[in-house]
């Protein structure tokens, strides 16, 4: 496994972390509760984009078409 994509995955976390601590003490929880989900789909398309790979990869080791 990459370490640059573990990396990546966390310090996303940890930015969606503080946007939503300053957003709800803003009183702001209804854009706290958006930056949440756009922190979701990032990782979310990070891990699809693995998958692609991985699929890709393990077609190509097994010659299927």
């Amino acid at each position: 496994m990459q370490i640059d994509v573990l990396l990546k995955i966390a310090g996303i976390g940890m930015l969606v972390t503080v946007i939503c601590q300053v957003l709800t003490r803003a009183g702001r929880e209804d854009i706290a509760t958006l930056a949440t989900v756009a922190g979701i789909m990032l990782v979310l398309l990070t891990v699809v984009s693995m998958a692609g790979e991985l699929l890709t990869q393990v077609q190509a080791v097994f010659h299927l078409p």
